[in-house]
This record gives C-alpha cells, sequence and structure tokens, in this order.
C-alpha cells in the first residue's frame, strides 16, 4: 500500500494521543507504518517538520468543530457551543492538543495565520454578543486564555472524568462571560443560561 503524508500525519497524530508528545519519534511513525525511518523523508524533512504539520492539522480540524459548533446560535450561547467543542477536541486528541501548544513555541509563518484565523472566529463570537468593536481585542485575548489555561491544568483529570471538568468549565466560562457582558455592554444584560444547559 502506498504511503501519503496524510497517513504519515495521521499515525504520529494517533501515536501522539496514545502515548504523549514525547512519543512521537520518526521511527515510532515508521514503525506504526509498517515503513524503515528513512522512508518517512520521502514526506517530511524532520521531526519538527512532521510535528508542526500534526499541530497545523489538529488546529485546523479544532477551528473547524469550533465553527460548526456555533452555526445558527450567537452571542453567549455560540461561545458556550465553540468552547465545548473545544474542550471537546482536546479529551478526544490530547497529544494533538499538547502538539499544538509545542508548535507556538516552534512553529512557521503557516502556524500563525491558522491561530489568527482562531482568533477571528472568538472575536465574531464575542462580537455577536453587543461588545463594542474597541475592546475585542482585549476579550478575545482573555477567552482564549481562559479556555488555553484551564483545559492545560484539566489535562489530566479531564481525562479521568471528562464530564465533571466538563462542568466546572461551563461554571468558569459562566462567571467570565457573565462579567464580560455586565462590563463591555451593560444596556445587555446576559441572559442566565447556564453553560452546561441544554
Amino acid at each position: 500500500m502506498r504511503v501519503t503524508k496524510e497517513d504519515v500525519i495521521r499515525a504520529a497524530s494517533d501515536l501522539a494521543d496514545q502515548q504523549g508528545l514525547n512519543g512521537v519519534s520518526l521511527k515510532s511513525v515508521a514503525e506504526q507504518l509498517g515503513l524503515r525511518a528513512p522512508s518517512l523523508y520521502n514526506h517530511v524533512l524532520s521531526l519538527d517538520d512532521l510535528l508542526r504539520d500534526m499541530a497545523h492539522r489538529g488546529m485546523r480540524e479544532m477551528n473547524r468543530r469550533m465553527t460548526e459548533a456555533a452555526v445558527g446560535v450567537s452571542g453567549i450561547e455560540a461561545i458556550q457551543a465553540a468552547s465545548r467543542a473545544y474542550f471537546g477536541f482536546m479529551i478526544e486528541h490530547p497529544g494533538v492538543y499538547e502538539t499544538i501548544q509545542w508548535a507556538v513555541w516552534h512553529g512557521s509563518d503557516e502556524t500563525a495565520e491558522i491561530f489568527s484565523s482562531y482568533q477571528a472566529l472568538l472575536a465574531r463570537l464575542i462580537s455577536s454578543c453587543g461588545i463594542d468593536r474597541h475592546c475585542l481585542e482585549e476579550i478575545t485575548d482573555l477567552l482564549a486564555g481562559l479556555l488555553h489555561g484551564y483545559c492545560t491544568l484539566q489535562l489530566g483529570a479531564a481525562l479521568d472524568d471528562p464530564k465533571r471538568a466538563e462542568t466546572a468549565l461551563h461554571g468558569c466560562l459562566d462567571t467570565v462571560l457573565t462579567g464580560i457582558c455586565e462590563k463591555y455592554s451593560p444596556r445587555e444584560k446576559p441572559h442566565k443560561q447556564q453553560l452546561g444547559g441544554s
């Protein structure tokens, strides 16, 4: 069977999810595919190159899930839905999520471009809450930091009990979003919807 670059990235992503980022090497990926390690150089330049490809694939998938989750809703409900999708991706792909964080420090222009798409998505969701556009960058950074920080802190616990960790995230977001709406759009009070509700 002919192995493609996508096959290599997928195999490396599966290894990361199973064994963590440290479990990914060119040798381990080659073994997963039934190849010799030198054969991978037909598809990637180096291990770092492969890790960036894994991160970019994961980032695009996360952005897609968040965007789809927010279709048909707006305001706080849209942020709730997108945040659940973000957290759900981390639960399903902990190793890929770890690789995405690695890429923040070892990325390329492509990494920055995909991350900008993520920030633009958050900005659109926040804007749909009626927030003053002059405050969007500040609040986008706050929300991105909250999602990343919570997920990083909760990764181990979330894998043991994902429902409990998700419920805690909902409560945290509910508090922060209520404060954001109170401060930046005082004429539009947030409805009292619980983030874990249906």
